[in-house]
């Protein structure tokens, strides 16, 4: 009887625990190519901010190409223009088709503000993807982030 009772309140309570989990941890972007254009780009806007966890030292990108074409998708994350110490650009490719990984991960290091993202790909014909990206403190703690579209082709 008591085992029955504690069963009834940790499946709530784990239930509850799962979806924060997974709020707070993982940011994508979903997005497809429909206008059939070899040199389509979308662009979006992410802000780094402090969402309490900390302040925001890097944004740390990756792309997964969900469409079996001869089209490849990549990524090209950017803010700044003081590149000396850190890279204020990075790029990445998934270079495998409609399968469960994600390109490289790229970590852009210019701290709170607005990121440019660029999705690419790289022949005519439409595709789709998905963008997981994080803004994250400099022990790597998740915080704040925030994705604006701004252009989809």
């Amino acid at each position: 009887m008591q085992f029955s009772n504690l069963k009834g309140m940790l499946i709530p309570v784990f239930g509850l625990m799962a979806i924060y989990a997974s709020t707070v941890s993982a940011h994508n972007q979903t997005g497809s190519f429909t206008t059939g254009l070899a040199a389509a780009v979308d662009f979006y806007q992410v802000t780094c901010f402090d969402d309490g966890n900390g302040a925001p030292s890097y944004l740390e990108a990756q792309v997964k190409d969900m469409t079996a074409s001869t089209a490849k998708v990549s990524i090209l994350a950017y803010k700044g223009t003081s590149c000396t110490t850190n890279k204020c650009a990075q790029f990445s490719v998934d270079t495998t088709d409609n399968n469960t990984t994600y390109s490289p991960l790229v970590k852009i290091t210019q701290g709170s503000g607005v990121y440019s993202l660029f999705v690419m790909h790289t022949a005519a014909g439409t595709d789709s993807y998905d963008v997981a990206l994080h803004c994250k403190t400099s022990t790597g703690v998740h915080t704040g982030t925030s994705v604006v579209s701004r252009q989809q082709q």
